[in-house]
């Protein structure tokens, strides 16, 4: 009793307090309303301040410390909202300070901010393949009346100012403003590189404070970003700053950042010193792997090919394992590792085999920046570069059917930073011709007795045939007979399809060719001696790929391809071709069509080709994308128009 009687005390000498609602905050909420006419909350002030000072590294190396300093005031544009404030860390960072803070109405009628938060902390890692040190710490807010109001005060540190790198003005709520604030100390060579300025209006300013220089960026009126699939990558469209710190002075002497591409390599290069490789954990399997191989391609063949069956991909990178390479010999053993890892292992193998093989660096595609940009954020990926002849070939042990010789899509055009111990290359990975990335549809039918029937065989090669490996050896063995079935339908339900055949499945080098006879019912119309009927048997499904009206970013595709049909229908004697659809032609430096039917005889034969050249549909041409769509639409649904004597 007295324990309950001392605790009533305590909780009545508490202050009465009520979320406080100003009019002002109900005016700023009317009018961004009218802005902001999606959203359920609003940022009506984010402010982002950055400072620098001297530190050291866990190996007592002098390193710049870069501390952000944010304060977001955040608004209800309705009556019942919510939002998630989040921010991520691990252990190049730490969050020092994490607070919702809510104007409160005390008995006394006097307003304070009063830490109403709750913070909820958790590993960011999710995934089965890949696991970091990773973590979130976030808020759920909810706001209980339009209006209400709410603001967090957050401060991050940087424990080394390179894993400082992409600042950017969006965020996943809007913003009636934003101002990006950076401290630049005299003693600090700090490179400042802009992105996507020229189409926001950002505005800039330079001012000077004692012993520092200071940049200060606004953007108002900022939407929030959209969760969108198919995206090229934020760094492509969205404004945003990357932080470079080129050098320093510390105790008097001048200390190296990344001023340039070697900088970065030689920081690259110091920590896969400390890999300790020992090769002759797998001397034996080499030698076991390139016995009775005569030529050199076939030895690395034998050696790429090894790793892309035998090692999965599975990354648990903590700390700076991010950026370690696992040795050789425990991937070897564990039979598993990141691309640094599996990249290592080719590249030592490799070497063991008498080959200049090399560890390199490359950013997959959707990260815009060459090696020109001496940062972290140019790249995010590892593979092996292996020279035969004089010529560079790019071994990626990450992509499972990829052929020696072909490139993934995500690397293709991409530069490379290539390590040669104390020198370093940059070069590019070949582009290669999209004619080599083809889905082909050859079709022969027969119509008799109002059926059609005949054979079709698809071929695949380039990108569409690694994606169909991919898929069709991750299913269950039970499942791999269907879908082989399903995929020459294409489908089309009235499609039957009989006696099918495959190439070899298992030989990633060759084209994928699946075949079968097919046997069409169910699909001429007939009016007495007249017949209707399409031969696009096997049109393009465009109807997933047509963005919709509000989509920010640029549509990409898996890969760029082609696709083309060639189908020939052999009509019965005394048939005649009384009228055939009119030929399209439609040209766009990132998707084209061209297609037409012809008769000769008792003939006819109709050829398709459809290309995405670039893999990508920009927005600024969505519009266009539509009508083209809508075009090849029209095409495909236009009918022949047969006679029957």
């Amino acid at each position: 009793m007295h324990l309950v009687y001392r605790s009533l005390i305590a909780l009545l000498l508490l202050p009465l307090v009520v979320p406080a609602q100003s009019d002002e905050d109900i005016y700023e909420a009317n009018r961004l309303k009218k802005v902001f006419t999606d959203d359920r909350v609003v940022a009506t002030l984010v402010e982002e301040e950055f400072n620098f000072d001297k530190g050291r590294s866990d190996d007592k190396r002098p390193v710049v410390v870069a501390t952000r300093n944010t304060g977001i005031n955040f608004l209800s544009l309705r009556e019942s909202a919510g939002i998630q404030y989040y921010d991520f860390y691990n252990s190049f960072t730490k969050i020092t300070s994490f607070k919702q803070l809510e104007k409160m109405k005390g008995m006394f009628g006097v307003k304070k901010n009063y830490n109403v938060g709750y913070a909820i902390d958790r590993s960011a890692s999710s995934s089965d393949y890949f696991s970091d040190d990773s973590r979130v710490k976030y808020f759920n807010i909810g706001f209980s009346g339009y209006g209400d109001a709410t603001r967090v005060e957050t401060e991050k540190k940087y424990l080394d100012s390179k894993y400082l790198t992409s600042v950017y003005f969006h965020s996943f709520y809007p913003a009636k403003e934003k101002i990006i604030r950076v401290k630049v100390p005299d003693w600090l060579e700090l490179d400042l590189r802009e992105y996507n300025f020229a189409d926001f209006k950002v505005t800039r300013q330079k001012t000077t404070e004692k012993n520092m220089t200071v940049y200060t960026f606004k953007i108002q009126n900022i939407p929030a970003i959209k969760n969108e699939s198919r995206g090229i990558g934020m760094a492509y469209m969205y404004p945003h700053i990357v932080f470079v710190v080129k050098s320093f002075t510390n105790d008097g002497k001048k200390e190296k950042g990344f001023a340039d591409a070697g900088d970065l390599y030689n920081w690259y290069n110091f920590l896969y010193q400390k890999t300790a490789n020992k090769p002759e954990d797998f001397k034996s399997k080499v030698t076991e792997l390139t016995r009775g191989k005569t030529t050199d391609i076939d030895k690395v063949k034998a050696i790429f090919y090894w790793v892309q069956d035998n090692i999965r991909y599975i990354a648990f990178e903590d700390g700076l394992a991010g950026f370690i390479p696992a040795s050789a010999q425990d991937v070897y053993k564990s039979k598993y590792g990141d691309c640094k890892g599996m990249a290592n292992l080719i590249t030592e193998m490799l070497k063991l085999a008498g080959f200049d093989a090399y560890m390199t660096w490359i950013g997959t595609r959707h990260i815009p920046y060459d090696y020109t940009l001496p940062s972290l954020a140019v790249d995010n990926h590892c593979i092996s570069t292996v020279m035969i002849g004089g010529k560079e070939y790019y071994l990626d042990g990450t992509e499972k059917y990829i052929p020696f010789g072909d490139y993934a899509w995500r690397i293709q055009g991409k530069e490379v930073l290539i390590g040669k111990g104390d020198k370093y290359e940059v070069k590019k990975v070949p582009v290669m011709d999209i004619e080599k990335s083809k889905l082909l549809t050859q079709t022969s039918f027969q119509l008799k007795d109002n059926v059609l029937k005949g054979h079709v065989k698809a071929t695949l090669t380039g990108e569409q045939r690694t994606r169909f490996h991919q898929y069709y050896h991750d299913l269950p063995t039970h499942d791999k007979k269907k879908v082989i079935q399903r995929f020459l339908e294409f489908g089309n339900k009235n499609l039957v399809v009989t006696n099918v055949k495959t190439s070899d499945l298992n030989n990633r080098e060759i084209p994928v060719v699946v075949e079968g006879d097919i046997d069409l019912s169910n699909y001429i119309i007939t009016e007495d001696k007249e017949i209707y009927l399409g031969i696009d048997f096997f049109p393009e499904d465009l109807r997933g790929l047509i963005p919709d009206k509000d989509r920010q970013q640029d549509y990409a595709l898996s890969s760029g391809y082609i696709s083309q049909d060639e189908t020939e229908l052999i009509l019965p004697a005394g048939y005649k071709v009384a009228s055939l659809p009119a030929p399209i032609d439609e040209k766009n430096p990132d998707y084209a069509v061209t297609a037409a039917y012809s008769s000769k005889d008792n003939k006819i034969i109709f050829k398709k080709t459809l290309s995405f050249p670039t893999g990508r549909i920009r927005k600024a041409d969505f519009e266009n994308w539509k009508k083209f769509a809508d075009k090849l639409k029209d095409f495909n649904s236009t009918l022949i128009l047969i006679k029957k004597p």
